[in-house]
């Protein structure tokens, strides 16, 4: 059933993205579901109706169909792998291949009933396809544009690398001055303490002494008393 589901596929996206409108309106309105949606960078609808307006406009601006590269399913998902060629109708000296990405999902309609339809159309480009896309713009954007910002990039690096090592320092150094400066205040505060404990002993010492000569003086005097 794979197999033949893998026929069936490669049919539905050829004729979905052929720029036939007959058959791009039999895909539309027999494999996608009516709440189905289209998602694409620069839009995003809902509506089989809106879906075909919008595939419609897309072929009025541009004159070539896309080119199918590979096509991949599961049996859910697939993903077709296209070069969509920029060709505008007033401008078909214009030419530019943009790779795009488009992916299928399915979904069951009914339970068990093996019925797939389209629920999601998405679409995938981005802006450096496009800009490799265009000759000149794509040597500009490589040998330029990218190596301008590679370098800028690393010059900003290095300045942040050397704040960084900068601020890291001068944190290291203000912590080890904070320390020196505990250590001196507590060596200052040790040296203090024995200071006043010296002064307060010879304190002491003085009015020990001074106290016994006073003794010494009021004996002498008793003394002298005696004798007269």
């Amino acid at each position: 059933p794979i197999i033949l589901n893998i026929f069936l596929i490669i049919g539905v996206v050829t004729d979905l993205f052929s720029y036939d409108d007959i058959k791009r309106k039999r895909i539309l309105d027999h494999y996608y579901l009516p709440n189905s949606t289209f998602v694409s960078p620069i839009l995003r609808t809902s509506g089989v109706h809106n879906i075909k307006h919008t595939l419609l406009v897309w072929k009025t601006l541009n004159k070539e169909a896309p080119t199918i590269n590979n096509i991949c399913f599961n049996g859910k998902t697939c993903v077709v792998f296209l070069t969509q060629t920029l060709c505008p109708r007033m401008f078909p000296w214009i030419q530019i291949a943009l790779p795009v990405t488009v992916v299928l999902e399915f979904k069951e309609t009914d339970k068990d009933s093996g019925l797939l339809k389209i629920e999601t159309h998405e679409e995938h480009w981005t802006i450096e396809g496009i800009l490799k896309a265009i000759p000149f713009v794509s040597f500009w954007y490589d040998h330029v544009v990218r190596t301008m910002i590679g370098k800028l990039l690393a010059a900003t690096g290095e300045a942040v690398y050397t704040a960084t090592e900068t601020a890291s320092l001068l944190v290291s150094r203000s912590r080890e001055i904070e320390e020196a400066r505990r250590k001196l205040e507590s060596s200052s505060s040790s040296s203090s303490a024995c200071k006043y404990d010296v002064s307060d002993k010879s304190d002491v010492q003085v009015m020990m002494l001074r106290i016994k000569n006073s003794y010494s003086t009021d004996d002498d005097d008793d003394d002298d008393d005696n004798d007269d």
